[in-house]
């Protein structure tokens, strides 16, 4: 797919043909996952959308309005999304150097109306994507996640800004894992190696039977990331992987999303996780002047280890009059929740008072 348009042009390491295609190719996204793709194209631009057939992997949850319809008689799906499937973060929804948005907006919205779609849903968007759909009578979404930024020269530095009790609990954390006989190895993009890559699968299984999860990502996934911006962390026990976490990066930011830990691992390395999916992402950032660490969605525990809460924003229309009347209030009532939320949450950041 997408051979006419140029694939060098958008450096996201999510937002590109080359990762859209091997979701793609590697059976992650089609009509048996339940994201059956549906790009709305130009000549030099696309529009990354899906039909969906459920509201697993989108991270932006509306399990409640599907309820509200099941219980009225209506069917939810399939709906039409778009977003970078699995993937909680901000990512451009338009590939391309045109200005063709609003072009393909109206093309995937007159799309919609005229299918069985139930709603059309942009998840994760930025501040002219938002500005484009207010005006196709969109309603926006607000959430948050933990993002650390990144103003420091070491992570001592970083350590020297929290508040004494935080800055004693990641040292103490930290320590336990230095002090064990585990070795933390690096792997970045020209250091990666399919062997590598079908070792971290395993891993990503693991957390998967762990949560009683779906495994949506194919070995044959991972096996095509060898061409792409990943760090792998992996936590070796007698030269032998016990956990690994995978991050992407570009030349701005590093983003946090899978990790993993044999079973009979778990309680002898409890700070494990910290240390693999947080500390060292942190120490990567402050190494490579990465101005953003985005570690995924969720974790209320990433707020005393130095991420922040940021407003996440999405965009929803519902094609039933009536039914967006009350969804749009209930999304009122959200968005009043998460900023009283936000907030709430900044008042327990870990940094000292300037």
């Amino acid at each position: 797919m997408f051979d006419h348009m140029d694939k060098s042009n958008i450096n996201h390491p999510f937002a590109n043909k080359s990762f859209l295609d091997l979701l793609e190719n590697s059976q992650c996204v089609d009509e048996k996952s339940g994201w059956l793709p549906h790009h709305f194209e130009t000549s030099k631009e696309m529009l990354t959308s899906y039909i969906k057939f459920h509201s697993y992997g989108e991270y932006i949850f509306d399990w409640a309005w599907a309820n509200f319809y099941q219980q009225n008689g209506l069917n939810y799906y399939p709906k039409l999304i778009h977003a970078i499937p699995f993937t909680p973060v901000n990512a451009p929804k338009f590939i391309g150097n045109s200005k063709d948005k609003e072009k393909l907006a109206k093309m995937s919205f007159d799309f919609y109306q005229s299918h069985n779609l139930s709603s059309e849903h942009y998840l994760f968007i930025n501040e002219e994507e938002e500005k484009l759909l207010n005006d196709l009578n969109f309603t926006t979404l607000l959430t948050h996640q933990y993002h650390f930024f990144n103003h420091y020269n070491s992570f001592d530095e970083f350590l020297e800004k929290l508040k004494k009790n935080k800055r004693k609990n990641i040292k103490k954390e930290r320590k336990a894992i230095q002090d064990s006989k585990l070795e933390i190895k690096s792997y970045t993009s020209k250091e990666l190696s399919v062997d590598l890559l079908n070792d971290f699968f395993l891993f990503y299984l693991a957390t998967i039977d762990k949560k009683g999860s779906y495994a949506y990502l194919t070995q044959k996934f991972f096996q095509g990331l060898v061409e792409h911006n990943v760090l792998i962390k992996s936590a070796c026990l007698n030269n032998k992987p016990i956990a690994m976490a995978l991050f992407f990066y570009d030349d701005k930011k590093l983003y946090g999303r899978n990790w993993g830990i044999l079973r009979e691992y778990e309680a002898e390395f409890p700070f494990l996780h910290f240390e693999l999916c947080y500390y060292q992402g942190i120490d990567f950032c402050i190494e490579n002047n990465l101005k953003v660490f985005e570690a995924g969605a969720q974790g209320e525990h990433k707020l005393f280890r130095g991420f922040e809460p940021v407003l996440i924003k999405s965009a929803h229309h519902i094609k039933i009059p009536q039914c967006y009347k009350i969804i749009k209030n209930d999304i009122k009532f959200q968005n009043e929740e998460t900023l009283k939320r936000i907030d709430e949450l900044k008042s327990y950041l870990p940094y000292k008072k300037e």
